[in-house]
């Protein structure tokens, strides 16, 4: 399939099978990634970093397409939902708080540097909801990427992109190398710049080459994905062993097991029926609301009673939990209001391919 057959396939209304599946996948191991996973070495809660940049690229794939007018489009109904999304996670993680912490007698206090931090740096303030930032840097990505195009400076978003990058590995993975500190922060968490920014512009790059991921074989990305992997554990011991590790949210190795895993499913559109590939984005997206206040409630019911079910099974109690929840809830009105894309067959809870 090459692009001209691949944009006509997606203009048709049709689902990209492997990016429906892909998504519902990842939702595990952003899951791995925040919770842990009960096995003894920690390697896979280690290399589930690359759960986050993934989604990115997806998003920018399926978002940022060649046509200008169709991109300010859909990147003006993404960012609109992506908003409301928000909005939606602040609400319920903030009735969250309230109720844990009357319960265990917390109090919360607000400076001005926390306000920075949440609204510049994307760190959620409140001790429940650290999962927010993965939107929040979405919208502000997407704000700026609406304006940019607004402004006619799309055509300069390969030199953003590599900026950016460069940007997060010595704010990242690299701080420690360089000594990094500005203003008492000595490394730079995932954010709309250091996180969505860059991989979403990947995306779009990734579009325009399509071509070329049709032509790479699956087992190719399969190496590149373990390749990734191990560089990724291989990273880690050698900062960690040398002093250097201050934070690795961002690795060389998670980026490239992001490119592998979306290439083999970009690689794979012709959709069936199944309901994941029809509702992937609504589903993930549920999940992805739920997912830390339930954790949350689940520790503060169990922590009298098992709290060692807690620390290693809580955060699979709680995806399992919300994955029955996404697929009640992805027949609600409300998950309707989020998601729904009408076509000739009905409702389709998918808004970005």
């Amino acid at each position: 399939m090459n692009s001209t057959e691949l944009e006509q396939y997606y203009d048709d209304g049709h689902r990209c099978k492997g990016a429906g599946y892909l998504r519902f996948i990842l939702m595990a191991f952003m899951c791995f990634w925040n919770y842990g996973f009960p096995e003894p070495t920690g390697v896979l809660s280690a290399i589930s970093g690359f759960a986050a940049p993934a989604f990115f690229i997806l998003s920018g794939y399926f978002v940022l397409v060649e046509d200008k007018e169709k991109r300010q489009k859909k990147t003006e109904r993404k960012m609109k939902r992506s908003i409301l999304f928000l909005a939606a996670m602040i609400v319920l993680n903030i009735i969250v708080n309230v109720i844990v912490c009357l319960i265990n007698n917390i109090s919360v206090t607000i400076s001005r540097r926390i306000i920075f931090n949440f609204l510049v740096l994307n760190l959620w303030p409140l001790p429940i909801g650290n999962s927010i930032w993965f939107i929040q840097s979405l919208v502000y990505a997407y704000i700026i990427i609406y304006i940019a195009d607004w402004l006619g400076l799309m055509k300069y978003y390969k030199a953003v992109m590599i900026m950016t990058f460069v940007f997060m590995l010595f704010t990242g993975e690299f701080a420690g190398i360089i000594h990094f500190n500005i203003l008492g922060y000595r490394f730079i968490p995932g954010n709309w710049l250091t996180r969505a920014l860059p991989y979403l512009l990947l995306g779009k790059y990734l579009r325009e080459k399509s071509e070329i991921l049709f032509r790479i074989n699956n087992w190719i990305y399969a190496i590149l994905f373990v390749a990734g992997a191990g560089l990724s554990v291989g990273e880690i011991i050698l900062l960690g062993k040398t002093g250097f590790l201050v934070y690795q949210g961002h690795l060389i190795g998670y980026g490239i097991m992001a490119v592998a895993v979306c290439g083999m499913a970009l690689s794979n559109p012709e959709a069936n029926r199944s309901r994941i590939t029809y509702c992937g984005t609504a589903l993930s997206g549920i999940v992805y609301l739920l997912i830390d206040p339930i954790y949350f409630i689940i520790g503060l019911v169990m922590k009298n009673i098992n709290i060692s079910f807690v620390q290693y099974f809580g955060g699979i109690a709680a995806l399992l939990l919300c994955i029955v929840i996404s697929f009640i809830m992805s027949e609600s009105f409300i998950a309707r209001a989020f998601f729904t894309r009408w076509d000739n067959n009905g409702y389709v809870l998918s808004s970005d391919q």
